[in-house]
């Protein structure tokens, strides 16, 4: 399991960081990936990646689940629709892209695949998916995200549950680096039917605050005003 370590840091009074009444900034890796989550939600690191939930397991109805990826700069990312990897990989399909050595390691295929390289995947094989919807697909500046919501039974509760997928690509350059690198998150949602109305705003807010390589040096001032 990794090794996290949790130290508090006094703001300084002019500092950067704004987000919506009732919400909380969290960032990952310096500012790779960065997005906003309710305040009451709990951040919970474990050997899988980074879990936020509703409340407190083993009683929350909600949990959101991020993986960030850095592919190889060998590799021509830009060219490999981020739609159809989503798709790949919620239907288990793919191998490496056209032309490449499968011999080379990983491709996009493997980046989504339901293993422990991606154990955000939460529709499980033996899940009987009932629907999923179209994927929807944003645009902004150094930032494409694609998402889409499954339907399907849940083996243990026996019950409908639904998981929304989003699968993102940008750019950035940490600090102390020379060179912008490729940066994909994967973030999942799993909620039950009924709390769709809140689980919806809280995906709306996650999905408009998404940011993806905007470093930040000194979490104490937080990003440039």
């Amino acid at each position: 399991m990794p090794k996290w370590t949790e130290r508090n840091m006094r703001l300084d009074e002019n500092h950067g960081w704004r987000c919506k009444p009732g919400y909380r900034i969290f960032v990952a890796d310096r500012g790779a990936v960065r997005f906003d989550v309710p305040q009451s939600w709990v951040v919970q690191p474990d050997a899988e990646g980074i879990k936020i939930y509703d409340q407190p397991p083993p009683d929350d109805n909600a949990r959101i689940q991020l993986s960030i990826f850095f592919p190889p700069p060998v590799i021509a990312w830009d060219d490999l629709p981020l739609a159809t990897m989503l798709n790949d990989a919620l239907d288990g399909r793919g191998g490496p892209p056209a032309g490449r050595d499968p011999d080379a390691g990983p491709g996009h295929r493997a980046l989504l695949r339901r293993d422990r390289t991606d154990p955000q995947a939460s529709v499980r094989e033996d899940d009987d998916v009932i629907s999923r919807d179209p994927i929807t697909h944003v645009l902004r500046p150094n930032l494409e995200i694609v998402w889409t919501e499954s339907r399907y039974v849940e083996k243990v509760e026996q019950r409908e549950a639904r998981s929304r997928h989003l699968f993102a690509r940008g750019r950035g350059t940490p600090p102390g680096e020379a060179q912008p690198r490729d940066i994909l998150p994967f973030v999942t949602m799993d909620f039950w039917p009924e709390d769709a109305p809140r689980c919806n705003a809280v995906w709306k807010e996650l999905v408009r605050s998404l940011r993806i390589g905007e470093y930040v040096a000194d979490p104490r001032r937080g990003p440039g005003r």
